[in-house]
């Protein structure tokens, strides 16, 4: 068989192929998600089940000549676009291939499958250029974009697609999942504490051979929300990773605390807002802005640890 999804995606998988099957998918998707949680893997699928010439039960077969030469990279009715290596963002010129290539005709089905992830990392240029796509659809091409922070798309591009959110799996499908790829469940758990349960993540922070730089990071924000270090001394104990990585764990320690806070029915604005600028800066930094390091992490420390109602030393 092809690629398939993950296990806590089934329901959103048969609804998509049901939808297939009866020729009603939309000329463009919106996959949503938090980050790490498999919405690559479940676009990848969907991708190769729709330009697979012989699926079977759902998924695609995997041996017929699309799938042989999608294993293989080289499909040409597949296109993939991502940040290039040494950039964050997805630039106007990578856009305009995608442009192209939609005006096309098929060269080994009937359809063309383009795939954006994350779809965030689009500058205003490139988004702006994407509209021609959305706006003049082409029979044939369907857009699959894939991202962490819809809200952070134009409006107009959001507008044009249809949504599916996808879910965050359960801490037992992540459990199970991930000991498989890694050594048991006492490092599954490790990894899943660290990367706030998403297993995609988690996977590949085991891979990356960080875990103990990750926990040491989760350890100062820890401790500053404990009290025990102030703002003024955070810096330094994250002299060793990057400030995008500092940034990205602030706003999951904010995300947990807001989705606790919705399930008590309350309502945390400026804990919303503090994510939304957290959220800011990595894209700005990610776009290429070089702020000051040691200010950035002794502004957002202390907004973090008022913000969380926590005193600092």
């Amino acid at each position: 068989m092809g690629i398939a999804p993950l296990p806590w995606q089934t329901a959103e998988w048969e609804s998509l192929t049901q939808r297939l099957d009866a020729d009603r998918l939309p000329h463009a998707l919106l996959l949503s998600g938090s980050a790490g949680i498999g919405k690559q893997q479940f676009a990848r699928a969907l991708a190769s089940r729709m330009l697979c010439l012989e699926p079977q039960s759902g998924l695609a077969c995997g041996r017929c000549k699309t799938c042989t030469v999608l294993a293989a990279g080289s499909h040409p009715d597949f296109l993939e676009l991502a940040p290039e290596e040494g950039s964050r963002v997805i630039k106007i010129d990578q856009v305009r291939e995608l442009i192209g290539f939609a005006g096309k005709t098929p060269a080994l089905g009937a359809r063309k499958l383009a795939l954006l992830c994350p779809a965030e990392a689009m500058n205003l240029n490139a988004a702006n250029a994407l509209l021609k796509c959305l706006e003049e659809p082409s029979a044939s091409t369907t857009l699959i974009l894939v991202s962490h922070q819809p809200a952070s798309l134009p409006a107009t591009v959001r507008s044009r697609c249809q949504a599916l959110g996808l879910p965050s799996p359960s801490r037992q499908h992540s459990l199970s999942w991930l000991a498989r790829a890694c050594d048991g469940e006492d490092t599954a758990g490790q990894l899943l504490d660290a990367c706030d349960n998403r297993p995609l993540a988690a996977l590949a922070l085991y891979q990356s051979g960080k875990l103990e730089q990750r926990l040491a990071m989760r350890g100062g924000i820890d401790k500053l929300l404990a009290g025990r270090v102030s703002p003024l001394e955070l810096p330094a104990l994250m002299s060793e990773m990057e400030l995008v990585d500092v940034l990205a764990m602030m706003q999951s320690v904010v995300q947990q605390n807001l989705r606790t806070a919705s399930q008590q029915g309350q309502v945390q604005r400026e804990a919303f807002e503090l994510w939304r600028e957290l959220g800011r800066l990595q894209r700005s930094i990610s776009g290429g802005a070089n702020p000051n390091r040691q200010l950035i992490i002794e502004d957002c420390s202390a907004r973090l640890a008022r913000t969380l109602g926590v005193g600092v030393s």
